[in-house]
């Protein structure tokens, strides 16, 4: 069975410690090309694992194992801030496993009428603002559902599969990839916080939203994977056209 592999596998990289099948329990049934995301949980570990073992073949030998990498490096590149989990492991080429953030995405507080304090947002906007010092973009943060507030009433950042490093790229693409994480914060903190949005910022985000809106590539950077393959298209493309998209922002 596909679950007593995964527990070999834990085993494997955690030898101290006796994994056991009541402790694994399916969180996501992953369709197509998306992995089966389960929760391990016992006394010791509190676990995701995201596996593609049930995808299809052509999806196990491609996409899986390219998915896999970038969440590995994303959480590799970002272990020291405080916002991302740090401990993790790549169990297999198409299987990674990771802390378990214990909070609630804020796509369910918006759908819930909740707001936050301000002080959530300021840390948001630091934690990312860290991210991009270290030369990360994470690509998808306008989607709500990767930002957590955690347990203990703090940020978290999940869903590192559209992670990249911006150096590579030229300069007012890298302005934007920036300008999509942090326009994604200000996207929360306008819907979410107890207090207005701040006037620049507001002004940020609607600079932001309104270059979006003539981008090219239709769905980027929303769609997770498939947003840094978006970012090296643009390389052998018209890169003049996009820059006066760009410029605006």
């Amino acid at each position: 069975m596909i679950e007593n592999k995964l527990l070999s596998q834990l085993q494997q990289q955690f030898p101290e410690h006796v994994f056991m099948q009541q402790y694994l329990s399916v969180v996501h049934k992953g369709r197509f090309a998306n992995a089966i995301v389960y929760r391990y949980k016992d006394d010791t570990f509190d676990l995701i694992v995201k596996d593609f073992s049930q995808s299809p073949w052509f999806i196990r030998k491609t996409f899986a194992k390219l998915s896999v990498n970038q969440e590995f490096k994303g959480l590799s590149r970002l272990a020291q801030l405080d916002a991302v989990a740090n401990r993790f492991s790549r169990l297999s080429p198409i299987a990674v496993a990771y802390d378990y953030i214990e909070g609630t995405p804020l796509r369910s507080l918006i759908h819930q009428g909740k707001t936050l304090p301000v002080e959530f947002f300021i840390e948001l906007e630091r934690q990312v603002a860290k991210m991009h010092r270290l030369g990360i973009v994470h690509l998808d943060l306008r989607n709500m559902g990767n930002i957590l507030c955690g347990s203990d009433g703090k940020p978290y950042i999940i869903d590192f599969q559209s992670t990249i490093s911006f150096s590579r790229f030229a300069r007012w693409l890298q302005r934007f990839m920036r300008g999509s994480d942090m326009s994604g914060v200000y996207k929360a903190w306008d819907k979410l916080s107890s207090t207005p949005l701040p006037g620049a910022k507001q002004q940020y985000l609607q600079r932001f939203n309104h270059v979006r809106k003539r981008w090219i590539f239709k769905g980027y950077p929303i769609q997770r994977a498939y947003a840094w393959g978006a970012a090296m298209i643009t390389q052998f493309v018209d890169s003049d056209l996009i820059r006066n998209l760009t410029d605006r922002f």
